[in-house]
């Protein structure tokens, strides 16, 4: 490939900050795509999942502090990418403060680093770091380690398209031994690696371009110096192998026999053919030797042009020359500045392919909505099979309760009642964020609850105590008599009204006296006692008299102290009890009595 280079117009000068003007608003918003999925995580968390207080809160401060660290290194990122290279930035915002940032993205921009830049960009009028030539973009990186964090900031600047390539701008004339030349490209091979995985894209296509004069002494003419060209191949494709260089030495051997200075063009062409394989040997392989730990250099185009530094036998390739052939090349005077770029390297550029980072975003963006529906959607459905199960446990723990047990079973009706005013709830005013999304089956289980709560039957009521009425003996009785005193019958006339207001209960007529005495006269005195109340009752009444027992206790349980008269005026007493019949016959039976002293026995044995 043989072409010429038009020379770099001079761009217009305008302040460093009138280029970033529109450059606002570009690039991938990734702090904002962040705090979006920070959001969207913590909405899951706290409205749907609802791991705990503890938990969520621990998850959220995770959240938290992830985001706040991506956003910090983001930000940073692009804060020294912009003023580690603000020079070469503000050249660029000046040399493109003109094109419209559709077209900016579409024309190739190529980084170029290596030997002797300020001879490729610098002009009569001053410094440069920006050029902009016929169909692309030239951004020099005078420093290779500067080259992953320009290589961000054009990104930005870009809006959101990385870099097109790199160009290695290889002098040999500026090494004096191979070696040095070999750290040197290494040193950029690991550049351009670490800013291929910081863009997070496939290695950048990479091009070198060979500045050395290939002819010198007396066979170089002045006009030979003024209008260099290129030689070179470049490809779509990464390129592999030496034997693409062949084409470069067959067109320098064909311009020998159409230039009229065939003598130039032979001492070109040789010096073509010995400078390409030397390229192959040590530059190439340099840079894309696999033993090293950097990626290997993505070669998508090689050129050479006699252009240069004036050079002498000392640098490598002429040791090379010397090595293969035995001839010492002679000093050669230097191009005059500025070199050309090689832009016809770059004309079989592949196209990268580029989206707009707000379409990427918004692809993004419906990615991360999807993803939070997902786990909406798988916590949604683990909250209600957890409701469920907790229902299917309430109904199985209260079948399982007997009805004897009356506490426990009211304490998981309770549980039943509780599931079904929340299921109530949520069918009056709505389901809840965390059980929503379509995953809502609680309704099915409100019949069963509805079922388990009308089927509790609570246990009748314990029976009321005995009436008991309490009759003074002293108003019944004379002292130490067991005959009814006259007139003593209205005093049972509340006695009579109570049992014949209870036809079903057996009558307990029981005797007490005071400790007066011996105690064996007073027992058979209460008994007396309350045989005498008890006919009394039976015939006013016309109850039957196996619907009446008594009992004599004495002075065995007094309800009083005896030391006193008032003591012993309240121990001399009747008292008249109603039981119910059932447990009277069951006191019968316990003591197989049929006489009416089986009957005291029986009511004995009910008052004991």
């Amino acid at each position: 490939m043989k072409s010429g280079l038009l020379n770099p117009s001079a761009a217009p000068t305008r302040a460093p900050d009138s280029g970033r003007s529109s450059d606002r608003g570009l690039g991938y918003p990734f702090r904002l795509m962040v705090v979006l999925a920070g959001a969207l995580a913590l909405a899951v968390i706290w409205l749907v999942a609802q791991p705990g207080r503890g938990m969520a809160w621990m998850l959220t401060g995770v959240i938290a502090i992830a985001a706040l660290l991506l956003i910090y290194i983001r930000t940073r990122m692009l804060w020294r990418a912009r003023n580690q290279d603000a020079h070469v930035l503000a050249a660029l915002g000046e040399a493109t403060v003109d094109i419209p940032v559709r077209l900016r993205t579409r024309m190739p921009l190529v980084l170029v680093t290596g030997d002797d830049l300020p001879a490729l960009f610098n002009r009569h009028d001053g410094e440069r770091f920006a050029h902009v030539g016929d169909g692309a973009i030239w951004l020099r990186v005078d420093r290779p380690q500067n080259l992953p964090q320009l290589a961000v900031a054009v990104r930005q600047w870009r809006d959101g398209r990385a870099p097109d390539g790199v160009l290695l701008s290889v002098v040999p004339a500026r090494y004096t031994d191979a070696d040095r030349l070999t750290q040197s490209l290494r040193v950029v091979r690991q550049a351009v690696a670490d800013a291929a995985r910081i863009l997070g894209s496939s290695p950048l296509p990479g091009y070198v371009a060979l500045y050395q004069r290939l002819t010198s002494g007396p066979t170089t003419a002045p006009a030979d110096l003024a209008t260099p060209q290129w030689y070179g191949v470049s490809s779509a494709q990464r390129m592999t192998g030496a034997q693409r260089f062949e084409s470069v030495i067959r067109a320098a051997e064909n311009e020998v026999q159409l230039t009229a200075n065939a003598r130039v063009a032979a001492a070109r062409a040789a010096g073509l053919a010995s400078i390409a394989g030397w390229t192959q040997r040590v530059v190439m392989h340099a840079l894309t030797d696999r033993q090293q730990p950097a990626t290997p250099w993505a070669a998508f185009g090689a050129g050479w042009i006699d252009c240069g530094p004036g050079s002498g036998p000392g640098n490598p390739w002429a040791r090379d020359v010397e090595m293969q052939t035995h001839v010492l090349r002679t000093a050669a005077p230097a191009s005059p500045t500025p070199w050309p770029l090689p832009q016809p390297l770059i004309a079989a550029m592949p196209q990268r392919r580029w989206m707009s980072p707000r379409l990427a975003a918004l692809a993004h963006a419906l990615a991360l909505f999807a993803c939070a529906a997902a786990f909406a959607l798988f916590f949604s459905g683990r909250n209600n099979q957890a409701l469920l199960t907790r229902i299917g446990a309430d109904l199985g723990r209260y079948s399982m309760i007997p009805a004897a047990h009356d506490a426990a079973r009211r304490d998981a009706l309770q549980a039943l009642v509780s599931d079904r005013d929340e299921l109530d709830r949520y069918g009056r005013v709505g389901v809840p964020l965390r059980l929503s999304f379509g995953m809502y089956r609680g309704v099915r289980a409100i019949p069963a609850l509805n079922d388990a709560i009308a089927s509790y039957v609570p246990p009748p009521p314990p029976p009321s105590p005995p009436a008991v009425v309490t009759l003074n003996s002293m108003s019944l009785f004379d002292s130490g008599k067991v005959k009814l005193k006259d007139g003593s019958t209205r005093v049972m006339v509340d006695a009579l009204e109570m049992i014949k207001a209870h036809p079903d209960k057996r009558i307990l007529v029981a005797g007490y006296t005071d400790n007066v005495g011996d105690p064996d006269s007073n027992l058979k005195l209460s008994i007396a006692r309350a045989e005498a109340v008890r006919d009394w009752l039976k015939e006013a009444s016309g109850i039957v008299s196996t619907q009446f027992a008594i009992q004599g206790y004495g002075d065995t349980r007094p309800i009083a102290s005896n030391d006193t008269d008032a003591g012993r005026a309240k121990n001399r007493r009747v008292e008249i009890t109603l039981v119910p019949d059932a447990a009277a016959q069951s006191s019968s039976r316990a003591t197989g009595a049929s006489s009416p002293d089986a009957s005291q026995a029986d009511a004995r044995a009910s008052a004991s």
